[in-house]
Parts: C-alpha cells; structure tokens; sequence
C-alpha cells in the first residue's frame, strides 16, 4: 500500500474547504438551536452563580416551623407550679399545652382554663366563663406555629467584633 502525496494533500484541502466554505443551508437550519443556546446558556450560569453567591452569604435567618406540644409550667417560689391565665393547663402534670388543646396527652384528662377577669378556674371546653360571663374561645388559629431558632447568638448577648 502506498500513499501518495497528492492523496493526503488533497484529504486535508478537502477537509480544510469545509471549514472555510461551510454549508449555508446547514448552518441555517442550526440557527435557532444557536440562538436558543446563546441566550439560555449566559442565563442559566448567571442564574448558577447567584444561586452560589446567596448560598456563601446566607446567614440562616430561616423560620423552622416546629410541632407544639406541652411544655412545663414555670414553678413558684414555693415550688408550686404557676399557670398563665387564658391558656389549658393539666394541674396533674404541670404541663401548659397550646390553645386549641382540649384534653391532656398523658392520661386524656380535661384541661382547665384559669379565667383572665377573675381568675376562676373553669374547663378547657366551656366558652364562657361562670362567675364573671366574659366569652372567649380558646386557640384563635386552628393552625398553631412554633417557630424554632436554627442559631444561637454568641454568649455573652452582643455580636462578638
């Protein structure tokens, strides 16, 4: 087998020809697939880019929404638990529950409602209170939302320079 000169010379000046004359027709064809392309392609990476950018300079200012559930009374100085007005309570477990509780989530007791006015201590259930008459209803949204903090601020209370 042997190669001429001219053949290899002649495949090159072939090949060269299709990238100095291209096919009209077929880059036509090609044009909208550029266009698109050149327009989505600076898009997408700008896109990219501030995506990144607030991801290194997000500070976690996020709300987590956490489940509500009952949480310890605060106790008196006699050791005593001391129950919020206007909010269920179970005096059995010392345990404050959200609004819209009716009933404990230990033992499925009603819980009581000491009364804002007068201080009455009635059941979760009842709307109206029996000695002054005030009307109330307990758990105003029926959607309760906790909010969880991600971060703790340093110690100490004040940004730490």
């Amino acid at each position: 087998m042997v190669f001429a000169a001219g053949d290899a010379w002649g495949q090159i000046l072939e090949w060269l020809q299709g990238i100095i004359i291209p096919d009209w027709n077929n880059l036509i064809q090609l044009l909208p697939l550029f266009v698109i392309l050149g327009l989505t392609g600076p898009l997408l990476s700008l896109l990219a880019l501030y995506w990144l950018y607030h991801a290194f300079i997000d500070r976690g200012g996020h709300v987590h929404i956490d489940e509500i559930g009952p949480i310890p009374a605060e106790l008196g100085p006699g050791g005593a638990p001391i129950f919020p007005p206007n909010v269920p309570y179970c005096i059995d477990h010392a345990l404050v529950f959200p609004p819209t509780e009716r009933t404990c989530s230990v033992d499925g007791n009603l819980l009581t409602v000491r009364c804002p006015v007068d201080g009455n201590v009635r059941t979760a259930d009842e709307q109206t209170c029996r000695v002054c008459g005030t009307r109330y209803q307990l758990g105003a949204s029926l959607s309760p939302v906790a909010i969880r903090r991600k971060r703790q601020p340093p110690e100490g209370g004040a940004a730490v320079a």
